[in-house]
């Protein structure tokens, strides 16, 4: 796979003076996160989702809108260019999504399913129909967006994602609906906004140790972007550098009372594997962002969650968790990859305690914080 970069030029500087001095404590972590207000947030939210309507899907206008208003906001956000960001142009692995849609009928379908049985048929058809998407699209290349702010031991690195692009797929027949509108507000207009957030507050602040925002291109056919990011990562490792984990942003608006089976909000999840060094991680994730946030929890679920990015961090042996709503009690359907998607019919409230929670996990990381 051919792989570019492009390196937008920028200044770093670790002169903790010239910075909001780095907090010590919960409250401080807390207080800095308030300076990004909730209407600041959706904006962000709402921004996104307006610059690239009416879709985001790879190929479409929106999906180069979507880097821009991202590129764009990210400068205007760290205008002392106290971070690096950097373009990661990468030739999609149209092999590899083919091999990716077929492994996971072989091992979900495949002698476990009639050949004879409508659902067979069906996922068979949405197997050879994603391959021969991939292959549609090869032609658009992908973009990984990184912002990288070192900190005063560079080598020790905490990685944040969250894919930017849509897809939208029929529920019934699981074909994709190009002609749709995909606004995306939740799947992951949300995952993005409160990167976007985190990053506004970490330009201000100087840390212990270097952290990644990336933004994954080619989320929808075989998260590819993410496949491609996570070899990045992988030389990363090899080149001496030690990788804390990779935080996963992924649809973090969708959070009601009247839909959840427990008739409750706030009561968010964390996916990651049954493997005793990830959960050890997500649990001191939790435990910072626990300290800073009230009226929000992630709960830890090691289920192997398939259905974000974290897998193709995992196929690298790389530590990640996806934080997420609630997908077992409070999933909309109605919702999910439709036109409804759109950013009135989030939980605000959730959204921005979500990142304040996700920011009290990144920084309590980054600065080690223990009161």
């Amino acid at each position: 796979m051919r792989v570019k970069k492009w390196i937008i030029p920028a200044i770093f500087s670790l002169s903790v003076g010239a910075f909001a001095r780095a907090p010590g404590t919960y409250f401080q972590v807390k207080t800095e996160l308030q300076k990004i207000s909730q209407r600041n947030l959706i904006e962000y939210l709402n921004g996104f989702v307006k610059a690239s309507a009416p879709s985001r899907m790879v190929g479409h206008p929106g999906h180069l809108a979507a880097r821009a208003f991202i590129k764009e906001t990210i400068q205007k956000m760290d205008k002392k260019s106290t971070g690096k960001l950097t373009l990661v142009g990468f030739t999609p692995d149209v092999e590899e999504a083919k091999k990716f849609y077929q492994k996971d009928f072989n091992e979900k379908v495949e002698g476990k399913v009639p050949k004879n049985s409508p659902d067979y048929q069906k996922w068979a058809k949405f197997t050879t129909y994603m391959g021969q998407l991939a292959e549609k699209n090869k032609a658009v290349t992908g973009e990984n967006i990184v912002w990288e702010k070192a900190g005063i031991n560079p080598d020790k690195v905490l990685v944040v994602t969250a894919h930017y692009d849509t897809i939208s797929h029929d529920p019934n027949t699981l074909m994709v609906r190009e002609k749709d509108a995909m606004p995306g507000a939740n799947y992951n207009a949300s995952g993005v906004s409160v990167a976007l957030g985190l990053i506004q507050t970490l330009s201000q602040i100087e840390f212990n140790y270097t952290v990644q925002v990336v933004f994954l291109d080619w989320q929808g056919i075989g998260f590819l972007g993410s496949y491609q990011y996570a070899q990045e990562l992988k030389k990363l490792t090899k080149n001496g550098k030690t990788l804390m984990g990779v935080v996963n942003l992924e649809m973090l608006g969708q959070d009601t009372s009247f839909l959840d089976k427990t008739k409750q909000t706030g009561n968010m999840s964390v996916y990651l594997r049954a493997n005793s060094q990830e959960k050890k991680w997500v649990e001191s994730l939790t435990q910072h962002g626990s300290k800073v946030v009230e009226k929000i929890t992630f709960e830890i679920k090691p289920n192997d969650f398939p259905s974000s990015d974290n897998i193709r961090f995992w196929e690298q042996d790389i530590l990640s968790a996806t934080f997420s709503q609630n997908w077992e009690d409070d999933f909309n359907p109605k919702f999910y990859q439709t036109p409804q998607d759109t950013p009135e019919t989030l939980n605000h409230e959730t959204l921005y305690r979500a990142y304040q929670y996700l920011g009290g996990a990144v920084l309590g990381s980054l600065l080690d914080i223990s009161k």
